[in-house]
């Protein structure tokens, strides 16, 4: 009868560790996706190069990781540091709807 027992609480606690990898997996999938999106939007914008746009996406992960205010000056400055003066032009005209796409998606997340 123990031993039934415990098979029943091992099996429990599989299936509980599981589901939770998986949801664990399928959020870390979809804030991958968004943080895409909005690199994308970004990278078709300012006409980013590919190495920029890896910085950037690796950043704005990090970011959505721990939306910490600290990493947001941060990913700001990390943003306008990689960028050349034509690209700030263009950078600093989409800047203000970019980053409220980007606080969209944050407030999306934290929901």
């Amino acid at each position: 009868m123990t031993n039934r027992k415990n098979n029943k609480i091992l099996i429990s606690f599989a299936i509980i560790f599981f589901a939770f990898a998986f949801i664990s997996s399928a959020n870390a999938q979809s804030t991958s996706k968004v943080t895409d999106e909005l690199v994308i939007k970004l990278q078709q914008k300012v006409l980013l190069t590919q190495t920029q746009t890896d910085e950037i996406k690796a950043s704005l992960n990090d970011y959505f990781n721990n939306p910490l205010e600290e990493k947001l000056k941060a990913l700001e400055n990390k943003i306008e540091s990689l960028l050349e003066e034509k690209q700030k032009m263009k950078y600093n005209i989409i800047k203000k709807d970019w980053w409220e796409s980007v606080s969209k998606e944050l407030n999306k997340k934290k929901n």
